[in-house]
């Protein structure tokens, strides 16, 4: 039921959402007539095009676009929960308090390449390399951020242990020598305008030290207490390192490497989800379970800070909600939520 509810909600929106009001926009100007064009030189990634081109065909309404949309996200990440989590209802929670609303309602594209790595993530842990840059090669077709997961493979070494706290406190070191890499970059086709675009903007050092909270901060520092002290197995360890490391390079530029924390969060939520919950189910209150208590405490509080109100109210471009079927929708009233 909940599936249902939340396909619905996220499909049948009015004017919900800051990127989707844009999307609506370049929705809106697809010719139905006319073959669309779907090469690196259009506005969008190719397949993204060529999905939003199939969804009007479907049905002239951007309606008809969200519906769709909706489904795919939806049930890749009910299924992924489903057949990975064995706390279902609170990974789905830790999901919805983490990136659903932003995956669903703002970055439209990159959520379907992220759920294009979802579903290819079996070839990344089997090490079936053929068919997984054959993933990112769809991927990349919907959102040019995918190219991180060219080097992704690279990192699948990493374990949470002293070698891995000298990686980070390395990269801390090694900061300032990222310019270079982004100069290179910025040579480089299509992702060159990106990257320099990002280059330039920024959050504040109060994101900065947000996001590191939340990438690093706390997932290396739970996860690894989880492990040195109770041998608890971690799940996607190699991942939640990358997630460490971008927390950290995020210092450098917070755009750019937190935006590549969006492919690794249903993981971090299962894995979180996984160290969090036997705490929970003991029966006694102790010091550990109360430490535990006051971890998901601050959890809850700094990731729902950064998903639903820094650095700007966010929750304004979400709330208050309207339906299709909304007098709102339909008067096709404009709905002013600062875009």
């Amino acid at each position: 039921m909940l599936y249902f509810y939340l396909v619905l909600l996220i499909g049948l929106r009015y004017m919900v959402g800051g990127d989707s009001y844009f999307y609506k926009l370049y929705f809106d100007s697809i010719p139905t007539s006319n073959a669309i064009n779907i090469s690196w030189d259009a506005e969008y990634q190719p397949f993204f095009s060529l999905f939003a081109y199939i969804t009007k065909i479907i049905y002239p309404s951007f309606t008809s676009f969200q519906i769709f949309h909706s489904i795919i996200i939806n049930t890749v990440l009910f299924c992924f929960i489903i057949k990975n989590s064995r706390y279902r209802y609170f990974t789905l929670f830790l999901c919805l308090l983490m990136f659903y609303i932003n995956f669903t309602v703002e970055i439209l594209r990159e959520s379907l390449a992220i759920m294009v790595f979802i579903i290819n993530y079996k070839s990344f842990e089997t090490n079936k390399w053929f068919r997984y840059y054959i993933g990112v090669f769809f991927a990349i077709m919907f959102h040019l951020s995918a190219v991180f997961l060219i080097i992704l493979p690279f990192f699948k070494i990493l374990k949470l242990n002293r070698t891995y706290i000298l990686i980070l406190i390395a990269s801390f070191l090694i900061l300032g020598q990222l310019t270079y890499l982004f100069t290179f970059l910025e040579n480089v086709d299509k992702i060159g305008k990106k990257v320099n675009d990002y280059s330039e903007a920024g959050y504040g050092w109060k994101s900065t030290l947000l996001f590191f909270i939340t990438r690093t901060l706390i997932p290396v520092g739970l996860l690894m207490w989880a492990k040195v002290k109770f041998h608890m197995k971690i799940h996607y360890e190699a991942l939640i390192c990358v997630f460490g490391l971008l927390g950290v390079l995020s210092v450098f530029n917070t755009i750019i490497f937190t935006r590549f924390t969006n492919y690794l969060f249903a993981f971090y939520c299962i894995s979180l989800s996984d160290v969090l919950m036997p705490f929970f189910q003991q029966k006694s209150m102790n010091l550990t379970k109360s430490f535990v208590t006051s971890t998901v405490v601050v959890i809850i509080l700094c990731y729902g800070y950064i998903s639903f109100y820094w650095p700007v109210k966010y929750y304004e471009k979400w709330i208050p909600y309207y339906s299709i079927f909304s007098s709102e929708a339909k008067d096709q009233k404009f709905i002013n939520r600062n875009y």
